[in-house]
C-alpha cells in the first residue's frame, strides 16, 4: 500500500492554506489589515474567485456615450443627417406647391366651363338612362322600335330635366323668397308691429348682394360652397318706416337666417335698430357689407320725393307738347280747307 512521503504531505498542506488564503471573504478582511503599507501583502487581480457570482448594475448608473458633434466622425454624422433632412423638405414644399398649383388650375377650368361640362354630364346621363330602360322593356315586352327609341329617349330626357331643376333649386338662392320670409318673421313680432304699427308692406325697392356658392375643388375633392345673400329694403308701417336688412345662409339647400334687423327713424335722437336675429356683430359681417347697402338705399328713399317731381314736371312737359302737336294739325287742316276754298 502506497503512503504518502513528507514531501508530498508538505505540498498538499501548501496548496490548501493557499486555497483558504486566495478565498474573497479572506482577501476583504486581509486587505485592510495594514492600511499604511505601501507594499499591500496581496493583489487584488492575483486573488480572484474562479466560481464568480453575477452582479446587478443599476440603470441609473450606466452611463450612455453620445456622438460628439465636435469630433470628425460626428460632425460628418450630424451634417449627413441635416442634408438628408434639408432634401427632403424641399422636396415636400415643392410637390406641395405643384399640387396647390394643378388644383388652381383645375378650379379655374371647372369655373370657364361649368355650363359645357354640366352638358356633357346630363347627355351622357340621358343616354345611359335611356339604354337601361330599353334594355329592361325590351327584356318584358315586345316594341316596337321607333316607339321604343323615341319614347324611351323623350322619357330619358324628362327625367333628366326634372333632375336638373331640383338640383339647381336646391343650390341656388331666390333673393324674392328670402324678402317672403323676412317679411313673414316682421308681421309676426308683436314687438315691431307695436312700434310701428300693424301692418306691415313692403316695396319695390330692393337691394341685394350675393357671396360664395358653387361647386370649387379642395383638395382634389368637389365641394359645394355655401352661398349668403344680403338682402335690404324698406317697410312701412301706419305709424313708422323703418329699413330692414337681412342676411341668409344657403347650406345643403336648407334657408338659414343669419341677421334680420330693422333700423327705425327717430324724431329726435339717431335711429333706432332692432335686432329680431343676429346681434352687432353678425351686422359688421363681411366688412360692413350691409352697411355698404344701406346708403344707396337711403339715398333712393330720400330722392323718392324729387323723382315724384321730375315725374310731375315730366308729364306737364310732355302734355303741353301734345297739346302744341295738336293745335299745329288743327292750323293744318284750316289752311288746307281755305285753299280748297279759294280753288
Amino acid at each position: 500500500m502506497w503512503k504518502p512521503s513528507s514531501s508530498s504531505s508538505r505540498l498538499a498542506s501548501a496548496l490548501l492554506k493557499h486555497r483558504v488564503n486566495s478565498s474573497p471573504s479572506n482577501v476583504l478582511r486581509q486587505a485592510p489589515s495594514n492600511p499604511t503599507s505601501p507594499k499591500p501583502a496581496f493583489s487584488p487581480f492575483l486573488f480572484r474567485s474562479f466560481h464568480h457570482q453575477p452582479q446587478t448594475i443599476p440603470l441609473r448608473n450606466l452611463h450612455i456615450v453620445k456622438p460628439n458633434p465636435f469630433s470628425p466622425f460626428g460632425s460628418r454624422l450630424f451634417s449627413s443627417k441635416s442634408f438628408v433632412q434639408n432634401q427632403g423638405n424641399a422636396l415636400k414644399s415643392t410637390l406641395s406647391r405643384y399640387r396647390e398649383a394643378v388644383g388652381l388650375q383645375f378650379d379655374a377650368f371647372f369655373k370657364r366651363n361649368y355650363l359645357f361640362l354640366f352638358g356633357v354630364g346630363g347627355a351622357l346621363l340621358c343616354a345611359l338612362l335611356w339604354r337601361i330602360m330599353f334594355g329592361i322593356a325590351s327584356t318584358f315586352v315586345s316594341l316596337s322600335e321607333g316607339m321604343a327609341k323615341y319614347g324611351f329617349l323623350a322619357l330619358s330626357l324628362a327625367m333628366v330635366s326634372f333632375a336638373g331643376l331640383y338640383i339647381r333649386s336646391r343650390l341656388t338662392t331666390n333673393p324674392d323668397k328670402v324678402y317672403r320670409m323676412a317679411m313673414r318673421r316682421l308681421n309676426t313680432a308683436a314687438g315691431i308691429l307695436e312700434v310701428m304699427g300693424a301692418p306691415l308692406t313692403g316695396t319695390d325697392l330692393r337691394a341685394y348682394v350675393m357671396s360664395g356658392g358653387g361647386l370649387t375643388l379642395k383638395n382634389f375633392k368637389p365641394k359645394l360652397r355655401s352661398k349668403r345673400c344680403f338682402l335690404i329694403f324698406p317697410v312701412q308701417g301706419s305709424e313708422k318706416k323703418g329699413l330692414v336688412s337681412v342676411e341668409v345662409k344657403k347650406k345643403k339647400g336648407v334657408y338659414d337666417m343669419k341677421l334680420l334687423a330693422v333700423d327705425i327713424p327717430m324724431a329726435s335722437g339717431p335711429d333706432q335698430r332692432i335686432f329680431l336675429i343676429g346681434d352687432e356683430e353678425e351686422y359688421k359681417v363681411g366688412g360692413g357689407l350691409i352697411s355698404e347697402l344701406r346708403d344707396p338705399v337711403v339715398r333712393a328713399m330720400a330722392a323718392t320725393k324729387e323723382f315724384d317731381d321730375l315725374d310731375q314736371i315730366e308729364d306737364e312737359e310732355d302734355a303741353e307738347r301734345e297739346l302744341q302737336e295738336a293745335e299745329r294739325k288743327h292750323r293744318e287742316e284750316i289752311e288746307k280747307l281755305e285753299k280748297d276754298a279759294n280753288r
